[in-house]
């Protein structure tokens, strides 16, 4: 049994995840609800864990203050004395909660030594040693570190601000002007020379273009004018122009790094920053790179890649192309990513490849806009052109949902065979890349796809395989128990649907279900 429960609604578990791994690298013993698989019996084991921690934190956020179970958990630690309430919005508290304290972590830059984590290991540890939290104290260190935390926020607006200053003034060039303004300011900050609030007085001088350092403040939030056109212009070829190209990437680069500038891994956000200067910049792409590698539950991994690919692309770094290809398995329907690798691939003088990526653009286009006969005329005619299996993949797994979209049951399985034949090359020899990550899913939509078009006793043997090889969870109960009981198929009762499947929209239709063979 741990020590500390964490309660909070289920569509804030991207959001638990790094204060839960926070805490646990400061020693202290978590339950939460992440390792629980489809079937177990998920209500008794939370009660048991809820009943036997000494501390229950309670992530107050817009979901949670309005989730039943949240507010019953909630309510019973609070009556036994076990409860820890933390903000990760600021919102109005549900009756019967206003009165106890909550931390503060709406600002929390996802550190384990940050502000308002010290604060929260002060409070758990005196629940954990049955003591009385000294509330006057913890008042007192709370007003201390609060001039820290908004340095900590500050940092992150400055180095946002000059980042985006350098894809709208100058993308392509290999520094950012001025690049010592931003080291200047966060200088001044850590020296105590300057306040937080002057500091704010020179980001808003920055941002508003008064030191030639940026555009006008319409400019930061929009692409430049045309920019979605020449996204689209091909060359005679059939290959992403320059222009082209140079829009696509500021785009995303821009895009990717106003997400990541909140990262709340520390040295994730430093290396964004440092990706703006070229003395900083390799060493910044080789820290995002094995980052995104090592942690493939992040939800921005595939924000990581594309700001990899993207100035990596610029800036003539290999890593570049690399990243933009896993990129392709993260964001299969993203025009941009298939837009930038075709250029990469005409660069490095792959002209096939380079023509059949950008095919594989205008699909995904096409397929974004619902004219799902021009996406398949245009991806059928890109995936013989594709010799990556890792391309090839996420390709055939586009045309087996297309066909599956319509029906066609048939031919849905022998896309998504091919989709999972390409996976397992890509697994036999890279096992940690991100196409063989995707495997799971490929595998499960094969299994489905099969079920569905009646030949459920294949779909069965085909799970059977995949667990063996591959640990492939069945993507759904009911069909579990046919493969056993009906076709006497040796599997286990593990059900999980993977990721990449709980987060698209997969329409459902009618499950042809084959006569059981005596």
């Amino acid at each position: 049994m741990a020590d500390i429960f964490i309660s909070y609604a289920s569509e804030d578990r991207d959001r638990v995840r790094p204060l839960a791994e926070a805490l646990q690298s400061r020693g202290f013993n978590i339950w939460w609800d992440r390792s629980l698989a489809a079937g177990q019996d998920y209500t008794a084991i939370i009660e048991k864990e809820l009943k036997s921690a000494k501390a229950v934190i309670v992530l107050w956020t817009q979901a949670s203050a309005n989730s039943t179970f949240v507010r019953d958990e909630a309510g019973r630690a609070r009556d036994e004395g076990r409860l820890v309430p933390v903000l990760l919005d600021q919102v109005q508290l549900p009756l019967g909660f206003g009165a106890f304290q909550a931390e503060d972590f709406t600002r929390w830059n996802g550190g384990a030594n940050a502000p308002q984590m010290q604060l929260l290991v002060e409070v758990l540890s005196a629940k954990l040693s049955g003591r009385e939290v000294n509330t006057s104290e913890i008042e007192r260190r709370r007003r201390r570190l609060g001039t820290r935390i908004r340095i900590v926020s500050l940092l992150t607006v400055i180095a946002l601000i000059a980042g985006i200053a350098w894809v709208v003034n100058d993308f392509v060039r290999p520094d950012p002007p001025q690049p010592d303004l931003r080291a200047e300011l966060l200088r001044l900050l850590a020296e105590g020379q300057l306040t937080p609030e002057q500091a704010i007085q020179l980001a808003t001088i920055l941002e508003s273009g008064a030191l030639g350092e940026t555009a006008s403040s319409e400019t930061l939030g929009a692409p430049q004018p045309g920019a979605t056109d020449a996204a689209r212009d091909l060359e005679p070829a059939g290959t992403v122009s320059e222009a082209s190209f140079d829009a696509t990437a500021s785009a995303a680069y821009r895009a990717a790094f106003v997400a990541l500038a909140a990262h709340p891994v520390e040295d994730v956000r430093l290396a964004v920053a440092q990706m703006s200067t070229e003395s900083t910049r390799d060493g910044a792409m080789q820290t995002l790179w094995a980052y995104a590698n090592a942690h493939p539950e992040d939800p921005l991994r595939d924000q990581i890649f594309l700001l990899c690919g993207s100035v990596g692309e610029v800036n003539n770094n290999p890593l570049g192309q690399r990243a933009l290809e896993q990129a392709t398995t993260l964001r299969a329907r993203d025009p941009a990513v298939w837009r930038m690798l075709s250029r990469s691939y005409q660069r490095a003088n792959r002209t096939g490849e380079a023509e059949a990526a950008a095919q594989v653009s205008e699909g995904v286009e096409a397929q974004n806009n619902g004219d799902t006969a021009v996406a398949e005329q245009q991806l059928q005619q890109a995936l013989p052109h594709l010799t990556a299996p890792q391309l090839r993949a996420p390709v055939a797994s586009e045309l087996g949902q297309i066909a599956e979209a319509r029906g066609d049951f048939s031919a849905a399985s022998a896309r998504f065979s091919q989709a999972y034949t390409a996976r397992e090359e890509v697994a036999e020899a890279a096992p940690d890349s991100v196409a063989a990550g995707a495997i799971e899913a490929d595998a499960q939509q094969l299994v489905r796809a099969l079920d569905r078009s009646g030949r459920t006793r294949e779909a069965c043997d085909r799970l059977r395989q995949a667990q063996e090889q591959h640990d492939v969870a069945a993507p759904d109960q009911e069909l579990l128990q046919r493969c056993q009981t009906q076709f006497r198929t040796n599997l286990r009762n593990d059900v999980q649907l993977a990721p990449q499947l709980q987060r698209r929209s997969i329409e459902t239709r009618p499950r042809v279900t084959p006569t059981p063979t005596p």
